[in-house]
C-alpha cells in the first residue's frame, strides 16, 4: 500500500532526541526494543509506528538508565513482533522536494514566456492620472495577458502546496493506520493457514475412501470353521439349448406375471418380452429392459438397460451413470413397482429435456442471438425471452412441465407432460401452431417458429390494416403477404407504392426490428422517431403509409419538374395548410407554373385512401407582377382565399406511367385551372348560373378536362359588363342562351391558354360561314347550323368570363352591323369580333372596314368579384371606328364621318355614315381629280378644308377666292350647294376671274348642275362636273408660282391635316386642311398585316 513517510523531525517534535528501533518488511532491526509496552516504560518515552516502522523515542536524560535496567527483566515477556508493510511508502521530504523543484522548473519557464512577449510602450496621453489620482498602469493587451498569466500560475502551484498542507496534516495520523495495516496482514494470514488446514483434511477423508476394506463374510467364515469345508461348487456351463429354454422360461414367468399379477401404467401398455426381458417403449422418451430375479411373482422386476429415444441425448449409459441409474431404478422398482418407475424416468425425461433446452438457448445466447436473448431456469421451467432490445411489450416463450390434469377431471393415466406457453406482447396466446418436436429438441427450432408465428401475427395484422385504405381495398394498388410457420425470414408484404415504385417489408427474426425496402430506395425518418405507444403492426402500417405518401409526392415532384413546374414551400405562404385537407393526407406538395397567374397553385395530396389534385387561390393583397419564378415574398401576406379537389388519383388507372403521361398530365392541370378559374369567379359573380358546380368540376378519369355550361341572356347581364350599343346598331336577342366554355391547350409562345366559348344563334348563320376573317381568328361560324365560337386567350388562372361577356355584345353588335349594312344594300367582306369589312359603291369596288374597339380596366383588381359587386357603372366602353384602304377616296374625310358614326345625337350612328358614304363618293372622286399630283412637283393650286362630312371649302390661294360647298336638303332629296365666301376686298383686284366665274357658273348650267345667280347647286351623282368646270375657270388664270405667303400658307396645310372629331364642326388646331393625294402606304401597311396574322384556325363541331 503506497504511502508517505513523515522525516523524525515532524514526528516527535523539535529537539527531542530518539532511540530507533525499526523493522522494515519483516526484518527487525539490531536495535533492541526498547520499553514496548507502556506499562514498563515513564512518561518521557514515547513509541511512534510510522506506515509500518516502528521506533521509539527516549528522552535522551534517562536512556541509558533505562537500556540497563528494564532490558533483561522485558525481554522474555514480549511478544513476537507483527510483520510491518512498507512496500509502496516513500518519504514526504522526497514528495515536497519534488514539488519544490517542479514548482522552479515552471517559474523558469514561465518567467521565459513572458520575456518573449513584447510590451507596447504605453502613449503620453494615457498616462494622465484619473480624478482619483491613482494609475491604471500600463494597459495594453500584451501587458494585460502577461499579468494574467502570473496569476493564473499562482493559482495552480497555490492549489498543489494547498495538497502538499493536507497531507502533511493527515500523515500526522498515518501511525494508527499503519498498525491497522499490520494486523490487517496477520489476521488474513491466519485465515488462510486455518482454510489451508480444512482443505488438507478434506484431502485426506477422500484419500482414505479408497484405503477402505469390505466387512467380513461371517455367515462363510463361521462355516469354514465349524465344518471345514465349504458347501459351493461352481455351477454348470450351459449349452446353447439349456439357455434358450432358460430363456423362454424366463420369458413365460414375465408375460404371466405382466398379464395376470403386475399393475402396468397405462404409459407402459406399449412393450415387448424377449431374451428373458421386457422392453417397455415410451415413445419419444425411452425404452427400458427390465427381468426378474425370482419366479415368485411377489419378487420385484430388476433393471437391465435404458435407451433414450430422444435427441440429443446419450445412446448407452457406462460406468457411473449406469450404477446410479440401477440402484435408483430398483429402489423404485422395490417400492412403488412399475408405476414408481415410470413416474422417476418420465420425471427424469421431463427435466433432462428442459436442461438440454437450457443449454441450447445458452449457447444460442452466447453466440448468434447475442444480446437478444435473455434465458432463465426457473426450479423446471425454462423462460426464453426473445427481442429483448425491442420497445413496447415484451414477448417470451416458457417451457415447462405440465401437470396433465384437466380441471373437473381425476383421469388416472393422464401424466405430465412438456407443455408451452407463448406471452406475445405481453398477452399469453395459443401455442398450438408452434412447432415443438418433443423427439428431436432444438431450441434453434422451437425459437424460430416461435418468431415466425409472431412475424406472421404482425404482418397479417398490418396486412389488415392497409388493405381497408380505400387504394388496396378497390384493387388500385397491390397488397401480397407470405406467411410462414416455421421459418421467418421468408415471412414478408409486398406493397405496391406507385405504378413504379414498390415496397416489401419484413422483420429481422434475432432483433424484432421491420426491415423496409423500397424499390426505387425512399428516404424514411429514422427509427428514433417513430412512437412506442404503437404496436408493430400499427408501426408498419404507419410507415408504409408514409412512405406509400412519400414515394407518391416524389415521384410526381421529380417529373413535373422537367415540364416547367416550380415546387412552392408551403411554409413561405404562412398559410395553415393542414386544416385545408383532410385529416388522412400524409403528403402533400405545392406546384406553379411560370405561365400562370400568381395567385393560383395546385397541390398535390396524397393518402392511404387516394392521391389528389387541388387548385388552390390565394388571395394578395399586392398586385404582383408577371415573372418566371415565383416569389414568395411577394405572398408573406396571402390569404386562402378558396382550394378545391379536382381529381381522385394522380393519372390515369389504365394509363402508363411515363414522360408523355407527365406531359399530358401538365397540359390538364394547366387546363382544369384555367376552367377552375372561370367557374370560380363565376361563382363569386353570383348573377350567373352555370353548370357544374364547383364540388363536381373535376378532372374525368381519362384525364379530359371538363367543361362549362353557362347562362347568358342579354337582359340580365350583370350592369358592370353591359355595354351600350352605339346609335343607330339595335340591341336584341340572337344568341341561344347556352354558352359551352372548353379548353382548347396552352400556346407556350404566347403564355396563355386558349379557352373556346361555343354557342348557338337564334338566326340562320348560312350566310356568315363564308364571311369568317382571314386575320382575326377570335370568331368561326358553323357551315352548317347555328352555332359560333370564339376564341378567348388568357394565362391560365386568369379569368375570362369578363372578356366573353365583352365578346358575346361584341357579337351582337356585329350582327346588327351586318344587318345595317344589308339594309343599306352593302356587302359585307368579312366579319370579325374587332372589325367588319364591306364594299360599297356602284360597282362594290370600294372597301371600308369597321373597327370595334372595347376600352376596359387593365388591372385585375378592378375585375375582381368583390369589387364589382360595389359598382353599379358599367367597365366596358364601345368605340367603332372606321378606315379605308388605298385608293379609296373617303380616306381623306375618315375621322370626319368616325366622328359622325360615334356621336349620340339622332341624325347620326351607322345608317348616317351608310348615307354619307354613297352621299359623298361622287364628291370625293371628283376631289381626287382635281388634286391629283402624280410628279408632286407641281406648285399647289387648290385648298381644300374639310369642315365635316357634308360642309368642305375649296380655297384657291393663288387667286384669294374661296368656295363652301354644302350638302343640303332640297325638294325632298339631296343637293349639293356651292357659294362664295371671298370678301369684297379680295374680289376687287380679280374682276375678270369674277367675271368668268359668273359666265360659266353662276348664270349657266351643266350635266347635273345650274347656276343661282350667287351660287350653284348639282346633284349628289352629279357634283364632279360642278368641281370640274369650277377647276377649269380658275386654270386659265392659274400664275405659275406661289408667293412667299403662299407657300407658307400651304406648308402649313400640309402639316396640320384636321378633322371634324365627335361632330365639331370646326377642327382645334387649323381651320384648313388640305386634301392631298397620299401614297400607298395604307396598302402596304395592310398587306404586311396580312402576312402577319395569326394562322390559327377553331373549328366548330
Amino acid at each position: 500500500m503506497p504511502g508517505v513517510v513523515m522525516d523524525n523531525t515532524n514526528i516527535g517534535g523539535a529537539g527531542q532526541g530518539s532511540a530507533i528501533h525499526d523493522s522494515r518488511n519483516g526484518m527487525p532491526s539490531l536495535t533492541p526494543n526498547i520499553n514496548r509496552n507502556s506499562a514498563f516504560g515513564d512518561s518521557h518515552v514515547g513509541r511512534v509506528h510510522i506506515n509500518g516502522m516502528t521506533k521509539n523515542a527516549v528522552d535522551p536524560s534517562q536512556a541509558e538508565d533505562a537500556s540497563t535496567v528494564n532490558i533483561k527483566s522485558t525481554k522474555s515477556m514480549e511478544l513476537p513482533e507483527l510483520p510491518h508493510i512498507t512496500q509502496g511508502f516513500f518519504p514526504f521530504s522526497k514528495l515536497i522536494s519534488r514539488s519544490v523543484q517542479q514548482s522552479w522548473n515552471d517559474l523558469s519557464d514561465l518567467i521565459t514566456e513572458m520575456a518573449d512577449i513584447k510590451v507596447s510602450p504605453q502613449e503620453q496621453n494615457s498616462l494622465q492620472l484619473p480624478a482619483s489620482g491613482k494609475s491604471f498602469g500600463n494597459q495594453s493587451p500584451e501587458n494585460l495577458r502577461k499579468k494574467a498569466r502570473i496569476l493564473d500560475f499562482a493559482h495552480a502551484k497555490r492549489a498543489e502546496f494547498i495538497k502538499l498542507l493536507v497531507l502533511s496534516q493527515w500523515s500526522r495520523q498515518a501511525a494508527d493506520v499503519s498498525k491497522l495495516i499490520d494486523l490487517q496482514n496477520f489476521i488474513r494470514t491466519r485465515h488462510q493457514a486455518y482454510m489451508g488446514a480444512l482443505q488438507g483434511i478434506g484431502d485426506m477423508k477422500r484419500d482414505l475412501v479408497q484405503a477402505q476394506v469390505a466387512n467380513p463374510d461371517l455367515t462363510t467364515a463361521l462355516e469354514v470353521l465349524s465344518k471345514g469345508k465349504l458347501g459351493y461348487k461352481p455351477p454348470r456351463s450351459l449349452t446353447g439349448k439349456d439357455t434358450l429354454k432358460r430363456l423362454q422360461k424366463i420369458n413365460r414367468i414375465i408375460s404371466v406375471r405382466l398379464a395376470l399379477y403386475d399393475s402396468v401404467p397405462r404409459a407402459f401398455h406399449s412393450y415387448s418380452i424377449h431374451d428373458g426381458r421386457v422392453t417397455f417403449v415410451v415413445p419419444n422418451e425411452f425404452e427400458l429392459d427390465l427381468s426378474i430375479g425370482q419366479e415368485d411373482e411377489s419378487s420385484q422386476l430388476y433393471f437391465v438397460d435404458i435407451r433414450f429415444l430422444f435427441n440429443p441425448s446419450s445412446p448407452n449409459l457406462k460406468g457411473r451413470i449406469f450404477n446410479e441409474f440401477d440402484v435408483k431404478i430398483n429402489d423404485a422398482l422395490r417400492n412403488n413397482g412399475l408405476s414408481g418407475c415410470f413416474d422417476l424416468l418420465h420425471s427424469l425425461v421431463l427435466t433432462n429435456k428442459i436442461n438440454i433446452l437450457f443449454k441450447q438457448a445458452m449457447e444460442l445466447a452466447r453466440g448468434l442471438w447475442y444480446d437478444v436473448l435473455r434465458v432463465e431456469l426457473l426450479h423446471r421451467t425454462l423462460v426464453v425471452h426473445y427481442w429483448t432490445q425491442k420497445a413496447g411489450a415484451k414477448s417470451w416463450l416458457e417451457i415447462g412441465i405440465k401437470s396433465g390434469r384437466i380441471c373437473g377431471e381425476n383421469d388416472s393415466y393422464r401424466h405430465p407432460n412438456l407443455g408451452l406457453r407463448w406471452i406475445r406482447d405481453g398477452q399469453e396466446v395459443d401455442s398450438e401452431e408452434i412447432e415443438f418436436n418433443t423427439k428431436s429438441l432444438s431450441m434453434e427450432s422451437i425459437l424460430r417458429s416461435v418468431i415466425a408465428l409472431h412475424i406472421s401475427h404482425i404482418l397479417s395484422s398490418a396486412y389488415c390494416i392497409i388493405s381497408e385504405s380505400l387504394l388496396y381495398s378497390a384493387g388500385r394498388l397491390s397488397l401480397q403477404a407470405q406467411l410462414t410457420r416455421t421459418e421467418p425470414g421468408d415471412c414478408g408484404l409486398t406493397i405496391q407504392l406507385t405504378e413504379s415504385r414498390h415496397l416489401s417489408v419484413s422483420i429481422e427474426p434475432m432483433s424484432g426490428a421491420s426491415i423496409i425496402s423500397a424499390t426505387p430506395s425512399a428516404q424514411e425518418r429514422l427509427d428514433n422517431d417513430r412512437s412506442s405507444d404503437k404496436s408493430s403492426a400499427e408501426d408498419i402500417a404507419a410507415r408504409v403509409a408514409r412512405l406509400r405518401c412519400m414515394a407518391a409526392i416524389d415521384e410526381i415532384e421529380s417529373n413535373v419538374k422537367m415540364l416547367g413546374f416550380e415546387t412552392v414551400n408551403p411554409r413561405s405562404l404562412k398559410i395553415d395548410f393542414r386544416r385545408l385537407f383532410p385529416n388522412n393526407v400524409l403528403r402533400f406538395s405545392f406546384f406553379w407554373h411560370h405561365l400562370w397567374e400568381r395567385n393560383w397553385i395546385v397541390a398535390a395530396t396524397s393518402s392511404m385512401d387516394g392521391d389528389n389534385w387541388w387548385v388552390v387561390q390565394l388571395q394578395t393583397t399586392t398586385t404582383a407582377e408577371s415573372h418566371s419564378v415565383f416569389d414568395a415574398s411577394t405572398h408573406i401576406s396571402s390569404t386562402l382565399r378558396s382550394a378545391q379537389a379536382i381529381s381522385g388519383s394522380f393519372f390515369h388507372v389504365n394509363q402508363n406511367i411515363g414522360y408523355p403521361s407527365f406531359a399530358d398530365l401538365g397540359h390538364y392541370l394547366s387546363g382544369i385551372l384555367a376552367v377552375h378559374t372561370n367557374a370560380r369567379y363565376l361563382a363569386d359573380l353570383q348573377t350567373v348560373d352555370f353548370y357544374p358546380p364547383l364540388q363536381r368540376l373535376v378532372i374525368e378519369p381519362n384525364l379530359q378536362v371538363p367543361e362549362i355550361f353557362m347562362r347568358y341572356e342579354a337582359a340580365n347581364i350583370p350592369e358592370v359588363f353591359r355595354i351600350a350599343l352605339p346609335s343607330g346598331l339595335k340591341s336584341r336577342v340572337r344568341t341561344k342562351g347556352t354558352i359551352r366554355l372548353a379548353f382548347h391547350g396552352v400556346d407556350p409562345c404566347k403564355k396563355v391558354a386558349t379557352i373556346v366559348a361555343y354557342g348557338n344563334l337564334l338566326i340562320p348563320i348560312k350566310a356568315f360561314s363564308a364571311l369568317n376573317s382571314t386575320r382575326d381568328h377570335s370568331l368561326v361560324f358553323q357551315k352548317r347550323g347555328t352555332g359560333f365560337a370564339i376564341r378567348l386567350l388568357a394565362p391560365p388562372g386568369r379569368p375570362v368570363i369578363p372578356k366573353l361577356m365583352e365578346n358575346l355584345q361584341r357579337l351582337d353588335c356585329i350582327l346588327s352591323i351586318f344587318e345595317c349594312l344589308q339594309r343599306k344594300k352593302m356587302e359585307t367582306r368579312s366579319l370579325s369580333l374587332s372589325h367588319v369589312t364591306f364594299a360599297y359603291g356602284p360597282e362594290k369596288d370600294l372597301l371600308a372596314t369597321l373597327k370595334i374597339e372595347t376600352s376596359m380596366p387593365s388591372s385585375s383588381m378592378e375585375l375582381d368579384p368583390i369589387f364589382l359587386a360595389s359598382r353599379t357603372k358599367s367597365l366596358f366602353h364601345l368605340r367603332l371606328g372606321l378606315s379605308f384602304e388605298f385608293p379609296n377616296p373617303h380616306r381623306r374625310i375618315q375621322k370626319s364621318i368616325e366622328s359622325t358614326l360615334n356621336h349620340s345625337t339622332t341624325d347620326a350612328g351607322l345608317d348616317t355614315v351608310a348615307e354619307l358614304l354613297l352621299l359623298t363618293l361622287p364628291l370625293m372622286r371628283a376631289l381626287d381629280q382635281i388634286l391629283m399630283n402624280p410628279s408632286n412637283r407641281q406648285p399647289l393650286r387648290v385648298q381644300v378644308t374639310v369642315r365635316n362630312a357634308k360642309t368642305f371649302q375649296i380655297h384657291y390661294p393663288g387667286q384669294s377666292f374661296r368656295f363652301q360647298l354644302v350638302a343640303t336638303h332640297h325638294l325632298s332629296h339631296m343637293v349639293w350647294i356651292l357659294k362664295e365666301l371671298s370678301s369684297p376686298k379680295e374680289r376687287s383686284s380679280q374682276d375678270q376671274l369674277k367675271l368668268r366665274l359668273r359666265e360659266r357658273l353662276y348664270n349657266s348650267k351643266g350635266d347635273g348642275w345650274r347656276g343661282l345667280g350667287n351660287g350653284v347647286v348639282a346633284e349628289t351623282g352629279k357634283v364632279g362636273n360642278l368641281l370640274t368646270e369650277l377647276d377649269r375657270c380658275f386654270e386659265a388664270s392659274s400664275t405659275p408660282g406661289l408667293t412667299p405667303e403662299v407657300k407658307a400658307s400651304g406648308s402649313k396645310s400640309f402639316s396640320q391635316q384636321l378633322t371634324a372629331e365627335n361632330g365639331n364642326v370646326e377642327g382645334t388646331l387649323s381651320e384648313s386642311a388640305t386634301l392631298i393625294p397620299t401614297p400607298n402606304a395604307t396598302s402596304t401597311r395592310h398587306k404586311t398585316g396580312d402576312t402577319t396574322q395569326n394562322a390559327d384556325i377553331i373549328m366548330i363541331d
